[in-house]
């Protein structure tokens, strides 16, 4: 009987070793978390300086502009391509124009090669050429200067000479040298005109030379 009192005796022993251990063991960890806690300490004070802030944010604006430069360098080319694609398409649209303007004047060659230039089929084959090509312009927006009666204006002629006309007044055009074109408001080719001077000075009357002599 003593020794079963013994044993029971001993059991409550054991449970406070471990428990001591248990609280050994916590003890260590508590520590080792706050040794952790210490050297993590530094490590954020150091990423929430304003250098370490400055260059985090310098990297985004970089990054963000390696990205606009990129795309804005694809939207050039892309731009590139759709402008030598409609110059192109523009050219084929003209040239198509052309084509029954350069049979008319094959048409026009031919007579003239047989002997036949003042035949109806050469003065027909002109007549259609000089109807066709200019109305070929016209549809491209192509216009004509206006010049003669219309005051001299320098951006769209060119005064070739000033002479007095009895129709015209001072700085109105009164002729036509060579036709001027514009292209939409574009000036391809100025007028050369003729600009008045106004009237003719009259002429002062002829004086007798022979008077008689008292």
């Amino acid at each position: 009987m003593a020794q079963k009192k013994e044993k029971k005796q001993e059991t409550p022993l054991e449970e406070e070793v471990v428990e001591d251990v248990d609280a050994e063991a916590e003890v260590a960890k508590d520590d080792v978390n706050g040794e952790a806690d210490q050297s993590e300490e530094p490590k954020e004070k150091i990423e929430a300086t304003p250098l370490f802030l400055a260059r985090e944010e310098a990297e985004m604006y970089k990054d963000r502009w390696m990205r606009l430069a990129a795309e804005f360098e694809n939207y050039k080319k892309r731009r590139a391509r759709e402008f030598e694609i409609l110059v192109q398409s523009a050219s084929e649209d003209v040239i198509r124009d052309l084509l029954p303007i350069l049979d008319g004047v094959g048409r026009a060659l031919a007579h003239s090669e047989n002997g036949d230039a003042e035949s109806e089929g050469f003065q027909e084959g002109i007549k259609m050429i000089m109807e066709q090509f200019p109305r070929v312009l016209y549809n491209r927006n192509l216009k004509e200067i206006e010049t003669v009666g219309k005051p001299f204006d320098p951006t769209v002629h060119e005064a070739l000479m000033q002479m007095p006309s009895e129709i015209y007044d001072a700085g109105i055009v009164s002729d036509e040298i060579e036709k001027g074109y514009s292209l939409g408001d574009k000036v391809l080719r100025p007028a050369k005109v003729v600009v008045s001077q106004g009237k003719p000075a009259p002429e002062a009357p002829e004086e007798d030379g022979d008077t008689d002599k008292s």
